[in-house]
């Protein structure tokens, strides 16, 4: 297990592209960390660049408190687990997993031993192979599948046998690259549940990248959410949820995403509120600092299972149903209202009756919302309770 430290570490390439803009995280010992982001966010490069696949522009980058910059990917004991799995065709399973094991084995040290005559040693560093991917394979009930090829086996073996060949090595730290992203949606999960149990096993210290938000949240000790080569939000992936930090957070973690509108923040009649195309919601004493604030806009966001059905009455949103998506143990209406589209999510019981375009009222509990600053990554507005 290893600590790692990127200290202001940019990547730039050819051109001037800032792919990655002065990050600093510290992961430590044992933590299964997961870097997250839509495609271009840089959590790609951040991870290559830990790798040793891609240099440093400018910073520093530690691994258990040692300057790494200018290690090479082999110097810095690292297990890379590759998206498209990488397994050679040409050899089996058992094959694969030892790769590594075996490749430590230099021609010269072989030479020498054979030299020496000394083919007892060689003979016991094989046994020790082998019994190091016999453990590996329990470990990942690959134990029938050792004699098999990659074309004999199916994606999420595959991938077994990708994450097997990594651990057979022991190595400090453990890096993934999108790893699930070729499965279909069953064997995701399966898969990542396997993940989850083998960290807990192995306590190895993990870093973890998918676009998936989803796959992100059930696997992370600790979520980094990146855009446009910057860390957004460090925090527990239930900390990405309840408090975002800002406006982009908010609107990337949670399925269905946060309904986001844009609109006004004022005070009248010393009551302040949100106004947006004509519907006002007070928003009573939960943003203190706010209560004498000049009128600004501002964002209000609120997640779509706190959205309620309710009668009409004066703080009640009108709305019209445009489609409804049932989903087994839940059920989302997608909503038309003066305040545009919002999705609310509810059980199924409590929304039988309602049919696409039934004219329906929704309220909201300002202890549930959010408040955001203007502009894509506007920051979130601290409440009374946070």
């Amino acid at each position: 297990m290893a600590t790692i430290a990127f200290k202001q570490v940019s990547k730039v390439y050819e051109g001037g592209v800032r792919a990655v803009d002065a990050i600093d995280l510290s992961i430590g010992e044992g933590e299964f960390c997961v870097l997250v982001g839509p495609s271009g966010c840089g959590k790609s490069t951040t991870l290559r660049m830990l790798a040793g696949l891609e240099e440093i522009t400018s910073g520093t980058l530690e691994l258990d408190a040692r300057r790494v910059n200018d290690c090479t990917a082999k110097e810095r004991d690292i297990a890379f687990v590759f998206q498209n799995y990488a397994l050679y065709p040409h050899l089996t399973v058992q094959q694969n997993i030892a790769f590594g094991l075996d490749a430590r084995r230099t021609h010269k040290s072989a030479l020498a031993a054979l030299l020496r005559g000394n083919s007892d040693a060689m003979r016991a560093e094989s046994r020790a192979i082998d019994a190091r991917v016999a453990t590996v394979a329990q470990t990942l009930g690959l134990e029938p599948l050792l004699a098999r090829y990659p074309r004999e086996l199916s994606g999420g073996q595959r991938q077994r046998v990708a994450v097997g060949r990594a651990i057979a090595r022991s190595p400090k730290v453990f890096l993934f690259d999108e790893p699930l992203s070729n499965l279909d949606a069953r064997l995701r999960i399966e898969t990542r549940s396997e993940l989850r149990q083998l960290h807990r096993r192995l306590r190895a210290t993990i870093v973890y990248v998918t676009h998936d938000q989803e796959e992100a949240m059930t696997l992370a000790d600790r979520l980094v959410v990146m855009h446009q080569g910057r860390i957004q939000q460090n925090a527990t992936p239930a900390a990405c949820y309840d408090t975002p930090a800002n406006r982009f957070v908010a609107g990337f973690i949670g399925t269905p995403q946060m309904n986001l509108i844009d609109g006004d923040l004022s005070v009248q009649h010393g009551e302040l509120g949100f106004e947006s195309h004509g519907f006002r919601m007070p928003l009573a004493a939960h943003w203190p600092s706010l209560s004498n604030a000049s009128p600004q806009s501002i964002a209000l966001g609120i997640r779509p299972d706190r959205l309620l059905l309710s009668g009409a009455s004066a703080h009640a949103l009108p709305a019209t149903v445009q489609s409804i998506e049932s989903l087994g143990d839940r059920t989302d209406l997608a909503l038309q209202s003066a305040w545009g589209r919002l999705v609310l999510r509810a059980t199924p019981e409590s929304v039988a009756g309602v049919r696409e375009g039934d004219a329906v009222h929704v309220t909201l509990a300002p202890s549930h919302a959010h408040l955001f600053e203007v502009g894509e990554v506007g920051a979130r507005v601290p409440t009374a309770r946070s």
